[in-house]
């Protein structure tokens, strides 16, 4: 049975505007709590959809993404995080054949073009919203392949290169027009990209790599990072020592130590950087990652001058340093010139940070100051009319999921110019989530452990640039997508003039959420979606957002309508199951007609059975069922307490009341897992269609 999708509008007022607190932390806001709900029920392409809504790059940030949704998940209240960033790797995996036949070309609407310089996620992001919106797009990139820093400074052993491509294939699809290899100010110039199109957008990225003014820099053996990673991303191997340094603490730094590793797994590579460790900006699982390589972090050390030997790369004299902020967090180190050392190493890569090259708008009316493009980040306008920018050229070195924000931001803008030939300031929005989870709330939730998966062994993932990290089944998707706690899709009350403030949902609720203000009340902050007031409110007054009281009526109907019940075999089983039971789609997916009719087996999904009401145990007789069958989670396995308690009271009710009106209560089982519901649902419904009709049947 399909289930319902929860009404954005409804929920944006029942959480009056305020998003999930893992929404709200997505740069592009990704509706995280749809998409994991749709995994949970099987709908993979479904999953898709609503990714690709605002994420371009959904293979990429399924691979490499920080994950800022994770950190800020309400389950960590409980246990741990949600993986969901394995769970969009998984949808992009699953969905491949249907990813390209949604593939649409964009239709043309206006006359009106314009240039993108620099196909990285953020102007490759841009171009596809503005031909979406109807405009011709034409992306100037100075290399052969797009994909900007994530084709050329992302590893391999991060990033496949057909992960890359798939993203990139969907953007192209949309009819963009790409000059790859064609360098602006060298192959076509500034001025000729002004006069062929209304409006240019420069996302050329951060593509070059600092230095600093120390003794020895000249030195043979000396690489600068992002030119390092390029070389190596393009297999142009550098040729290194058998002793590295690379002197930074940043994530760049982390993915030049690892792939320097893997250029020679004998070869000793080390990191020094200024921050001690919790102040190093590196990934806390990039730099775990990388000592488990063996990669050796030397904290609180700056780099003095560079020792060389005959031209070549000796040593590096390091000095230590003290602090590296000042009292406001500016960047401000300071040094303790009495405390030095030197290392002895043949090699020395800095990765400390990057920049633009802006070559091209010399001799143009374009204000470049100090090397930076000067923009006004409200407008993203540069100081000559027609002319913006976006990405990490305008913002500094950031994820590529905030890449991704910042080009659908420049689309706005570029579009409104194009549009109407003004300057488009785009507002401040504050973000508003639902906050925390309360502690009192997260105290009675039962704990499910994260699902994770195991890295290859470091002694063999060093050896190349094969990927290092295995994706879930499908098995462990379903079962981790089942851990979303779906924020704020729970209890509320529907019809307000049927409560009777009778407490009811107060003291049957686990989670102590339910009040009663003259009227019942289930906060949507905290509710956790268990159903148990809706099944058990004897005004049928309350209703679930993610699971609406009406979704059983309205699918048992649609189903049984189009079914001749005479052709049905018999006896006839309706078979309530727990959507927790599933390990694969094959139960959810639709159930055709003809294995209704042969099997004599009708089963319907719920996210939870002990959210059933007496009516929903009552209708498929009403609709011509011989037996219904209510299949539990195996034991401790329900998401919630209590559950099993009242859905027991209400089917032994239920059963008396078949008995008194002569159906019987032996008609109606409640059942209990031993295992996967794939497995033990077969078995169960043969058996109990199996016992003769005038037997009764206990459970």
């Amino acid at each position: 049975m399909a289930m319902d999708k929860s009404s954005p509008a409804s929920l944006q007022v029942l959480t009056a505007g305020a998003l999930p607190t893992c929404s709200a932390a997505c740069p592009v806001h990704t509706d995280t709590r749809e998409y994991v709900q749709r995994i949970s029920r099987g709908d993979y392409e479904g999953a898709l959809d609503v990714l690709l809504e605002v994420n371009p790059f959904p293979s990429v940030c399924g691979r490499i993404c920080h994950h800022p949704c994770e950190s800020q998940c309400r389950r960590t209240a409980i246990d741990q995080a949600v993986s969901l960033r394995m769970l969009k790797r998984f949808v992009v995996e699953n969905t491949r054949e249907y990813r390209i036949a949604r593939r649409r070309k964009a239709v043309v609407k206006s006359d009106k073009t314009a240039a993108v310089i620099g196909a990285g996620p953020s102007g490759l992001t841009a171009a596809m919203d503005l031909a979406l919106r109807g405009y011709r797009v034409r992306v100037y990139e100075k290399d052969t392949r797009l994909g900007g820093m994530l084709a050329h400074a992302i590893p391999r052993y991060r990033l496949p290169a057909e992960a890359l491509a798939e993203d990139i294939e969907d953007i192209l699809a949309t009819g963009i027009e790409v000059h790859s290899g064609c360098c602006v100010g060298v192959d076509i110039s500034f001025e000729e990209l002004k006069k062929e199109n209304d409006a240019i957008l420069i996302a050329v990225g951060l593509s070059e790599s600092h230095s600093l003014p120390i003794p020895g820099t000249g030195s043979k053996g000396v690489f600068l990072g992002v030119t390092f990673l390029w070389d190596v991303a393009n297999g142009l191997y550098p040729q290194l020592g058998e002793r590295v340094l690379v002197i930074g603490g940043g994530n760049v730094a982390i993915d030049i130590a690892r792939a320097a590793k893997r250029l020679g797994p004998s070869k000793k590579v080390s990191m020094a950087c200024l921050e001690n460790r919790e102040e190093m900006p590196a990934w806390k699982w990039e730099i775990e990652e990388g000592e488990e390589e063996g990669i050796e972090i030397l904290n609180s050390w700056g780099p003095k001058a560079i020792v060389e030997k005959d031209g070549a790369v000796a040593g590096v004299a390091l000095r230590r340093c003290s602090s590296v902020f000042d009292d406001q967090h500016r960047f401000s180190p300071v040094y303790d010139e009495s405390v030095t050392t030197r290392i002895e190493v043949d090699s020395v890569i800095f990765a400390i940070g990057q920049k633009a090259n802006l070559d091209f708008l010399t001799h143009t009316p374009v204000a470049v100051s100090g090397g930076r493009l000067l923009c006004d980040r409200e407008s993203m306008a540069t100081s000559e009319r027609g002319v913006f920018a976006c990405g990490e050229v305008v913002s500094g070195p950031g994820s590529a999921i905030q890449a991704v924000a910042t080009g659908h931001e420049a689309a706005k803008v570029v579009s409104h110019y194009l549009e109407t030939g003004e300057i488009l300031k785009l507002p401040h929005r504050k973000i508003q989530s639902i906050g925390e989870l309360p502690a009192a709330t997260a105290a009675l939730a039962r704990r499910f452990e994260r699902i994770g998966v195991d890295l290859a062994d470091p002694a063999e993932r060093i050896k190349d640039f094969s990927p290092i990290e295995p994706g879930y089944s499908e098995e462990e998707a379903l079962s981790e997508s089942r851990r979303c706690l779906a924020c704020a899709t729970g209890a509320h009350l529907e019809f307000p003039n049927h409560c009777a403030g009778c407490l009811t949902c107060v003291r049957i609720c686990p989670f102590g959420v339910a009040q009663v203000r003259r009227m019942a009340f289930m906060p949507a902050r905290q509710c956790q979606t268990c159903g148990l007031c809706a099944a058990e409110c004897p005004a049928f007054a309350i209703d679930v957002w993610r699971f609406p009281t009406s979704a059983v009526k309205k699918a048992l109907r649609a189903i049984v309508s189009g079914l001749d019940l005479e052709k049905v075999a018999r006896p006839f089983l309706v078979s309530f199951c727990c959507l927790n039971g599933t390990t694969g789609r094959k139960y959810l997916r639709e159930q055709p007609g003809e294995e209704i009719r042969d099997s004599g087996v009708l089963r319907v999904i719920v996210p939870c059975v002990g959210r059933l009401s007496m009516v929903d145990l009552l209708r498929p007789f009403e609709l011509g069922a011989d037996r219904v069958a209510v299949i539990s989670c195996p034991e401790d396995g329900c998401y919630y307490p209590r559950v099993e308690e009242w859905l027991g009271r209400r089917i032994k009710r239920t059963r008396k009341y078949l008995d008194q009106i002569g159906v019987g209560a032996d008609k109606l089982q409640l059942f209990k897992m031993d295992g996967g519901g794939d497995e033990s649902w077969p078995r169960i419904w043969e058996e109990f269609r199996a016992v003769n009709m005038e037997t009764p049947v206990t459970n």
